[in-house]
């Protein structure tokens, strides 16, 4: 059946593979000479965090609420509930900002690229990682219900300069954010809402790429709180 299946249908893949060819030729002829490839204007726009919302399933007996959207967050990697009920987050900027650096020199060819690779393997050190070094960057929120109507509409930010973030834990009355190279820990001793300890706690781990650093901190059952290692070692 499948060998009989195969030569009826010779024909008609004959005649797709032409169609293809031609197809392709096309695209290829309309496409600017050494000029950057035209971006598609139907890509697929974000969802709103209310259709997101619809769109999640959830076990029997559970419900989801929406606490925080943009622009109060921005790129949330970690969350984190303290004694006070005050509600932290954490964030990393610049995710795979290489891999936009790659299709950005690859469309000044002018060129339409058929194969999904790197233009170089310099994510790992070189130019393109220096570049996207720039732009690589982690921050702390305390997040705020001003209006009181159970949804954050503030974030109170407590350190905007840090590398990029893995995740935050609460821990004698501040919490504490992983951010290779750096575990730092922070405080609001005065209690007016902005963070006056800044202490390294720890430093020393490895980054290899952006998404492999030393992540999830969470507090043991022994009273030590543990930490992912990620994709390297450190001191």
């Amino acid at each position: 059946m499948m060998l009989r299946y195969i030569q009826n249908s010779s024909p008609r893949r004959s005649i797709v593979f032409t169609f293809l060819t031609v197809f392709l030729l096309a695209v290829h002829a309309s496409l600017p000479s050494q000029a950057e490839v035209p971006r598609a204007k139907d890509a697929p726009k974000p969802l709103s965090p209310e259709e997101s919302q619809k769109k999640i399933r959830l076990p029997e007996g559970f419900e989801i609420q929406l606490l925080a959207q943009e622009p109060v967050i921005q790129e949330p990697s970690g969350v984190a509930f303290d004694e006070h009920g005050r509600v932290f987050v954490c964030e990393l900027h610049g995710y795979n900002v290489e891999g936009e650096i790659d299709v950005r020199e690859l469309n000044k060819t002018g060129k339409l690229d058929t194969k999904v690779r790197r233009l170089r393997w310099e994510f790992m050190g070189g130019k393109i990682a220096d570049e996207a070094h720039q732009k690589q960057y982690g921050k702390l929120k305390l997040l705020i219900d001003k209006d009181r109507d159970g949804k954050f509409d503030h974030a109170e930010v407590w350190a905007e300069d840090l590398p990029p973030c893995y995740g935050v834990v609460p821990a004698r009355g501040g919490v504490i954010v992983v951010c290779a190279p750096h575990i730092i820990f922070f405080k609001d001793t005065d209690f007016d809402g902005k963070a006056d300890v800044r202490e390294t706690l720890y430093t020393g781990f490895s980054i290899k790429t952006i998404e492999r650093g030393i992540n999830n901190p969470r507090w043991g059952f022994d009273g030590w709180i543990y930490v992912g290692s990620g994709g390297g070692g450190g001191t």
